[in-house]
């Protein structure tokens, strides 16, 4: 009866905290204006390229449809 149990249901939560911590220490640590402006460059370079593709290609099929439509080939 004099046997008192305690519960330890308590989470230490400083593990998964230093664990973050870590993780956002070498992303800042490589982080400068210069990385950020490269990654946008390509990102905005990447999203012109596949819409002028993207473009072409509706122009192509467009003028073979056409083509063979019987409408003439037009440009």
């Amino acid at each position: 009866m004099g046997d008192t149990q305690t519960s330890t249901n308590a989470f230490d939560f400083s593990a998964v905290k230093s664990g973050i911590e870590s993780v956002l220490a070498v992303f800042t640590a490589n982080l400068t204006v210069a990385n950020i402006a490269s990654v946008l460059g390509i990102v905005v370079v990447a999203c012109l390229t596949l819409y002028l593709f993207y473009w072409g290609a509706r122009k192509g099929i467009a003028m073979l449809q056409s083509a063979f439509s019987g409408h003439g080939f037009h440009v």
